[in-house]
């Protein structure tokens, strides 16, 4: 997968992921909007409504050229929980927000983090695309398992991280993944301020090099890159799925079309 990068040849890519849904998304909204950055926002749709959560009826909205995704109905330990019970939190909270925005609603952050083998099991026959963890790896990896996808940082600790990613070369995808919550901006801390998120998105945003991407964005693009297969063409490539993808071929990047096959790529892996 290193022979790949992101679409239009990027090498690197940016997705910011927040929870819960509180009236603090208004602003932060705002602020991705004045920095030309996307967000991934999980919102359980039980509190949707609740005085310091935004209302339904302005989730499509709100959200508009965001990512909505799936955060659990009341926001429980979903590992606590028997199957039924999963599929009851994630299932339910799926169809409320997508009979809210009027399109379908594909992937989930756990609650707290919490996650086992049964609650993963059961996602995956829901047909989740993605389920985030709040285990930081403190790199730039793509996703192992889309599934238990491990995001780069908190939000928090993303200051120290951001000059790191920017300086990478473009030889490979780099996925900077932060998770946090809006609310906890106000807590007016030195890594957990207004002022630190906008001072944070004016150095990451506005870039040219940066794919600013939905975190179904890039699952999207992970899965159909390990969809594409040997070619009957020499030395060629095929590509399934319905995705443009791109890839690195000595110093240049080239565009494998959806559905298309290419000749003569060597030593991809």
């Amino acid at each position: 997968m290193s022979n790949f990068l992101f679409p239009g040849g990027l090498g690197k890519a940016l997705v910011l992921s927040m929870d819960d849904g509180p009236v603090q998304d208004r602003r932060l909204i705002e602020l991705l909007g004045r920095h030309g950055v996307r967000g991934t926002f999980h919102l359980s749709s039980g509190r949707l409504g609740r005085p310091d959560h935004i209302d339904p009826e302005e989730v499509a909205s709100l959200y508009a050229g965001h990512e909505v995704s799936t955060h659990s109905v009341s926001h429980p330990y979903l590992d606590s929980l028997s199957r039924t019970a999963i599929v009851a939190e994630v299932g339910n909270d799926r169809a409320a927000l997508s009979q809210l925005l009027g399109r379908d609603v594909r992937g989930h952050a756990y609650p707290f983090g919490a996650h086992n083998a049964t609650v993963i099991e059961v996602l995956g026959e829901l047909g989740i695309a993605y389920a985030r963890t709040a285990d930081q790896t403190h790199d730039f990896r793509l996703p192992a398992d889309l599934l238990a996808w491990n995001p780069s940082c908190h939000h928090s600790a993303a200051g120290e991280l951001a000059e790191m990613f920017l300086d990478l070369p473009d030889q490979r995808p780099a996925l900077f993944f932060i998770y946090g919550h809006s609310w906890e901006l106000d807590s007016e801390e030195p890594t957990n301020s207004w002022a630190y998120m906008e001072a944070l998105l004016q150095r990451l945003g506005g870039r040219s090099d940066i794919w600013y991407a939905t975190a179904i964005g890039v699952a999207d693009y992970v899965r159909a890159i390990r969809t594409v297969q040997p070619a009957r063409v020499e030395n060629g490539l095929y590509n399934p799925s319905g995705i443009d993808l791109w890839l690195r071929t000595g110093q240049t990047s080239i565009r494998l079309p959806a559905r298309r096959s290419i000749e003569g790529i060597f030593g991809l892996s």
